[in-house]
C-alpha cells in the first residue's frame, strides 16, 4: 500500500469511528430523554438540542424517529447478548445478566414502551424480535452449557426471562411490597437460575420423548 493509499485508509477509518461514536451518543441521549419524559414526548428536535448534533446529521444515522426506536431496542438486546458471552463461567454469566436486567429496570421499561409504540409496524417488530431471539438463544446456550438450544434449554431460557420480566413489572408497580428491594430480587432470581443451570441435561432421545 502506497503512502497516499495508507493515509486515505486511515482517514476513512477515523471517519467510520467518528460516525459510530456519534451514533452511540445519539442512542444514549435518546434513551435518557425518553426514560425521563416518555417515548412520544421526545422529538428529533429535542434530541438534537440535547446532543448538540444537527437534526440533519441525526437523519444520516436514522431515517426517522421510528428508525431510531428500532435501533434503541436492537442495541438493548445486543448488549444483553454480549454480556452473556463475557464470562466462560455459566453461573457468573447468568449472575451478570440478571443483575444487569434488574439494575436496568428503567431501560427495560423503556424498551417495553417503545415496542408498544411500534405495535402497528410488523416490520419494525420483526427486526426487534430477531435481536431478542438471538439474545434468548445465547441465554439457552449458557443454561445448557453447550451450543445446543433445543427443547429443554430454550424452555429454561424462556422461563428465566419471564421470571425477570415479572420482577421488573413488580419493581415498577405502585403496589409493590415496601420491604422488597433490588438486591433481594437479584439474589432470589440468581438462586433460581443456579437451580436451572444445575439440572442434568437430557439426552436427545429423552428430549424427544418429553415433547411427544
Amino acid at each position: 500500500m502506497s503512502p497516499t493509499e495508507s493515509a486515505r485508509s486511515e482517514r476513512e477509518h477515523r471517519k467510520r469511528q467518528a460516525f459510530i461514536g456519534r451514533e452511540q451518543e445519539i442512542l444514549s441521549v435518546s434513551e435518557r430523554l425518553m426514560a425521563d419524559k416518555g417515548v412520544r414526548k421526545v422529538s428529533i428536535d429535542t434530541i438534537a438540542a440535547r446532543t448538540g448534533i444537527g437534526k440533519g446529521t441525526i437523519y444520516k444515522h436514522f431515517d426517522s424517529k421510528r428508525g431510531l426506536l428500532i435501533a434503541m431496542a436492537i442495541r438493548h438486546y445486543d448488549m444483553l447478548f454480549e454480556l452473556l458471552g463475557r464470562s466462560t463461567d455459566p453461573a457468573q454469566a447468568l449472575s451478570d445478566w440478571i443483575e444487569a436486567r434488574l439494575n436496568g429496570a428503567r431501560q427495560s421499561m423503556l424498551i417495553r414502551e417503545l415496542t408498544e409504540t411500534l405495535a402497528d409496524d410488523s416490520g419494525a417488530l420483526s427486526k426487534i424480535q430477531e435481536s431478542q431471539a438471538q439474545m434468548r438463544k445465547r441465554l439457552a446456550q449458557v443454561l445448557s452449557g453447550s451450543s445446543t438450544t433445543r427443547g429443554e434449554s430454550m424452555e429454561r431460557a424462556m422461563w428465566l426471562e419471564s421470571l425477570v420480566q415479572g420482577a421488573l413489572v413488580e419493581m415498577e408497580s405502585p403496589l409493590k411490597l415496601q420491604s422488597s428491594d433490588i438486591d433481594e430480587w437479584i439474589e432470589s432470581i440468581t438462586r433460581i437460575a443456579s437451580v436451572l443451570l444445575s439440572q442434568p441435561r437430557q439426552s436427545e432421545k429423552e428430549q424427544r420423548l418429553t415433547y411427544l
